[in-house]
């Protein structure tokens, strides 16, 4: 891997317009010759998706209608109707989450019904200790994977990617060794079996290895060449094994057959359309680009101060884990994509066609799903980077979504407890406090392991 000095620090405006990844947006060019194109609106690019709905996200009509067009591994009607939203037992949640040690965490709950709303406790600036604002923005770690995943099941529903074709097929020559078999499938569901390079990376010391690659730019190319240089892990196909990776193969996937930059496809294809104006991808400039809480580093010995860890060109983990959101976009996210408006209901299918990981939870097409401890189960994702840790969950229909995130990382006891607020969220005031404390230490001390650490590969489960 041979990083390359960092661009400009300065801090570009807020909007998705500004990270669209331009001429002077800092972001790397593809090695596929642009395509001449004429004026293109977003909308005209969903719209040759043969996408359904319109671009009003979040109508209960259009939730209940995408509800019954999918066909998944679970039927709705064989599970318990989520309770209405208990705000009280998430402020408690959060108060949980700054105890364990996050300077502030924030929440928003999204709910077609009413009973929805925002919840933040703490602080968002350790040095000036202001209040965290609930609206405000953050890095989201690997929940950029699912931004990956639809714009790779928008390529397929155009007929330009086939999922369980080879993936050299739709990459420049040599990023995957000529004549591998890895199929785009296999990318998306973690099968693969691609060395994660993130293990070397992440490995030793925590702030002092960030320290060393905060802000260093490192071609998505040469990530790929560091873990296929480890060699295959399993044959693929035959284990699930979460690797970052994957998700890095697949925005050059991305790129080279879109011959656009990721960010401008992201902006087009997902961002402008559903006027997310507070999401953006801005590798590598290092600012969050609009109001945000300052996100903080916890050292591996927390009697240590600990690191503000806000600025960093997010280049090493790019299109598995760079983007830059807010609680209020993703739920407006999560709502679309559940309604149909993202991409056609047979690729909704695909990705959440899910593969049993333990008894709580288990993995699709870029995306987790959660059986909560009142049977509720919630898709979506989570995310782990330097100074954030964040869940973004919606149930099935759309019909209610919360996304909550903590400014500290390195801290598994915070990841546990932003865990445990998906049950009042999504369950209600009918939470078993046990039973959701207990499934929430087991899924989240398996995910931080999978995102910081990696986890040996585990026989797939149908």
């Amino acid at each position: 891997m041979s990083p390359r000095p960092s661009g400009s620090d300065a801090e570009p405006g807020a909007g998705a317009g500004s990270g669209s990844g331009g001429a002077d947006g800092g972001v790397r060019t593809p090695r596929a010759a642009r395509r001449a194109r004429g004026p293109r609106t977003a909308l005209a690019a969903l719209a040759a998706l043969g996408a359904v709905g319109s671009l009003t996200v979040g109508a209960a009509a259009g939730s209940a209608q995408a509800a019954g067009a999918r066909t998944t591994a679970a039927s709705p009607a064989a599970r318990p109707a989520a309770g209405a939203p208990d705000l009280t037992g998430l402020r408690s949640a959060l108060q949980s989450v700054v105890a364990a040690g996050s300077p502030g965490v924030f929440a928003q709950v999204s709910d077609t019904a009413g009973g929805g709303g925002t919840v933040s406790v703490g602080t968002g600036d350790r040095g000036a200790n202001t209040p965290v604002d609930p609206l405000g923005q953050f890095r989201v770690g690997s929940i950029t994977k699912n931004f990956t995943a639809v714009l790779v099941l928008q390529l397929e529903a155009q007929h330009l990617v086939d999922l369980d074709a080879p993936a050299t097929g739709y990459l420049a020559a040599g990023v995957l060794p000529a004549g591998s078999r890895i199929t785009v499938r296999e990318l998306l569901n973690h099968t693969s079996g691609l060395y994660d390079y993130t293990n070397d990376l992440l490995a030793g010391s925590t702030i002092p290895g960030y320290q060393n690659f905060r802000y260093q730019v490192y071609d998505p190319a040469d990530l790929v060449a560091q873990a296929v240089a480890q060699g295959s892990q399993f044959t693929p196909g035959s284990r699930y094994q979460y690797s970052n990776t994957n998700f890095v193969v697949l925005g050059l996937l991305v790129e080279h057959v879109t011959a656009e930059p990721y960010a401008q496809v992201l902006a087009d294809r997902v961002l402008t359309p559903l006027g997310l104006t507070h999401t953006r991808f801005y590798v590598p400039q290092t600012g969050i680009g609009g109001p945000h809480a300052n996100g903080y580093l916890t050292d591996d010995d927390r009697s240590k101060p600990m690191l503000d860890a806000t600025e960093q060109t997010a280049s090493w983990i790019w299109t598995a884990g760079a983007a830059i959101s807010s609680t209020a976009d993703l739920n407006a996210y999560w709502r679309a994509l559940a309604a149909g408006t993202l991409m056609p209901q047979a690729q909704v299918a695909e990705m959440e066609t899910i593969a049993p990981i333990d008894s709580t939870s288990g993995y699709g097409l870029g995306i987790r799903q959660y059986t909560l401890s009142c049977g509720v189960q919630v898709y979506g994702h989570d995310g782990i980077i330097e100074g954030y840790q964040t869940y973004s969950y919606t149930t099935k229909d759309g019909s209610r979504q919360l996304t909550v995130s903590a400014n500290a990382s390195n801290n598994g006891d915070v990841f546990a407890a932003e865990r445990a607020a998906l049950d009042p969220a999504f369950c209600g005031k009918s939470t078993a406090p046990a039973g959701a404390a207990r499934h929430a230490a087991a899924d989240s001390a398996r995910i931080a392991d999978e995102e910081t650490k990696g986890l040996a590969p585990q026989a797939v489960r149908r």
